[in-house]
């Protein structure tokens, strides 16, 4: 039964890697950053604050907004992302380090990588939810929304996603003078790395369960 457990987070680790790799690939990419990351690297661009930094920073005020909408609602374990948040930043500085080489030339390539990107995520994230361990911070306030709204996880998501690309978009003009991190990559992204996970899922999800049984 340990040994269970301890796969469990292992695997979970290794998602939150896979999907800041994903997530730094798509910032090399240039063509948009994934509505995971809008927000938080355009706010590293107008406070020269690193991504990690800035995420960290994101995730502190995630868990006060859904202590605010569920109170009493809000489980203890949840207090993780804390923990979980801090190690995503991390994972993050340190992607972009290890893909700082890659600079694609020209728009083929650039559109290549962003599509790879989207892989990287959608396989993370598939692993993520195969470990049900505790939400990312950012998932935990479209939870929280959900459950005051009394609305569908999926429903939830578009729109909450949409709002963050919106006030990124609406940051980088007003500090930036330009649209920073919001491009088509990042409405490619928000439509392709859902239907990517269930494409993923239907071959991925017994291989991965089994790890959970040994």
């Amino acid at each position: 039964m340990e040994w269970k457990k301890i796969n469990r987070y292992i695997i979970y680790l290794i998602s939150l890697f896979i999907i800041s790799l994903g997530a730094s690939l798509s910032i090399k990419a240039n063509l948009g950053t994934s509505p995971l990351i809008c927000l938080p690297y355009v706010c590293s661009l107008i406070t020269n604050l690193s991504v990690g930094i800035i995420i960290f920073l994101f995730t502190i005020l995630f868990i006060v907004i859904q202590i605010a909408l569920l109170g009493k609602g809000f489980e203890k374990r949840q207090y993780l992302q804390l923990v979980i948040g801090f190690i995503f930043s991390f994972f993050v500085d340190f992607s972009l380090m290890i893909v700082n080489f890659i600079n694609p030339i020209g728009y083929i390539n650039q559109f290549l990588l962003l599509l790879f990107s989207c892989l990287v995520v959608a396989f993370g994230v598939l692993l993520e939810i195969q470990t049900e361990v505790v939400y990312l911070p950012a998932d935990g306030v479209i939870v929280a929304i959900s459950k005051v709204l009394k609305k569908d996880f999926p429903k939830v998501k578009p729109f909450v996603d949409t709002s963050m690309v919106i006030i990124a978009a609406i940051l980088s003009i007003v500090f930036l003078g330009y649209l920073a991190g919001v491009r088509e990559g990042t409405i490619i992204s928000a439509l392709i790395i859902g239907p990517i996970v269930k494409i993923l899922k239907k071959y991925f999800d017994s291989p991965v369960s089994r790890l959970f049984e040994k």
